[in-house]
């Protein structure tokens, strides 16, 4: 099964497993390994997909990630970004994944999907969406 569409994480959350879905993706289509690993190291809350603004994204940098400084993995960032916009519509992407804290809304996979729909001008984007337990 292909797992990095919306439709399979749809299907995994009417089952109530959306935390499997998760998992799953990021351990294969998502290429995300470090961050399957990491939400496994405390209980998390997790809902979604929803469907969310963008306009709550605003404040997340535009552009590639500011952890790429070499001018070729910046290039390659916005290489992808165009891949993706060529054949959107053709697919549905898999949602974002987002943190949620006290300090705000962090994307942890999906940065290249964010750029997407910001240079398409798309206005909603479907997430899943987490956060720990935090002391208020």
């Amino acid at each position: 099964m292909i797992y990095g569409t919306l439709q399979a994480a749809v299907e995994y959350a009417d089952r109530g497993r959306i935390e499997e879905w998760l998992q799953l993706f990021l351990r294969g289509d998502g290429h995300n390994v470090i961050l399957a690993d990491g939400l496994l190291l405390e209980p998390r809350q997790y809902w979604g997909p929803v469907e969310i603004e963008m306009k709550l994204l605003d404040e997340i940098q535009s552009g590639a990630p500011e952890y790429l400084t070499r001018e070729e993995d910046i290039a390659y960032f916005f290489y992808v970004v165009e891949q993706m916009k060529e054949s959107y519509g053709e697919w549905a992407p898999p949602p974002l994944i987002l943190e949620y804290s006290l300090d705000g809304i962090r994307v942890n996979d999906g940065r290249h999907r964010l750029e997407m729909y910001r240079q398409l001008g798309i206005q909603k984007a479907w997430a899943v969406c987490w956060r720990t337990r935090e002391k208020v």
